[in-house]
């Protein structure tokens, strides 16, 4: 599996948190700390630094994936935020798919190595191809 990237840890994180407590995304509010860096990173055995999670907070934010969920002016954007119904189906959808790929057949895995890299496959086929024809005509 690819390795995850901040914005995923982090919904994956907070869809986790919401399940292990029993509440809505309108009940629970995170703020983007080194105390959430440390937890995502210890959860995922990943070493996000803050300033790579708060990029993952800007990217979740204008994807409307988490918002702003109280209206003051706090200086910090990375505070006081909730997932949204979209975020948390996105993290869902991606867990399935992390699922359904980490769960193949053999015979599957085969077939889509050859499907990712059949321009490999083509190439190795052309020159095989232009060798034998080229024994062909100068051979005899």
């Amino acid at each position: 599996m690819n390795q995850l990237s901040a914005d995923l840890a982090l919904l994956y994180f907070v869809v986790d948190l919401l399940e292990e407590k029993g509440v809505t995304h309108k009940l629970e509010m995170f703020s983007i700390n080194e105390s959430l860096v440390s937890k995502i990173n210890q959860k995922f055995k990943t070493e996000f630094s803050l300033v790579d999670l708060q990029k993952a907070t800007d990217k979740c934010l204008a994807h409307e994936w988490i918002e702003k969920i109280t209206k003051e002016l706090a200086a910090n954007k990375h505070t006081n935020l909730g997932i949204t119904q979209k975020g948390i189906g996105v993290a869902r959808s991606k867990r399935k798919a992390d699922d359904l790929i980490a769960n193949r057949s053999t015979l599957k895995k085969a077939s889509d190595y050859v499907e990712e890299h059949k321009g490999i496959f083509i190439l190795l086929g052309s020159i095989i191809g232009l060798t034998m024809l080229g024994l062909k005509i100068f051979g005899e």
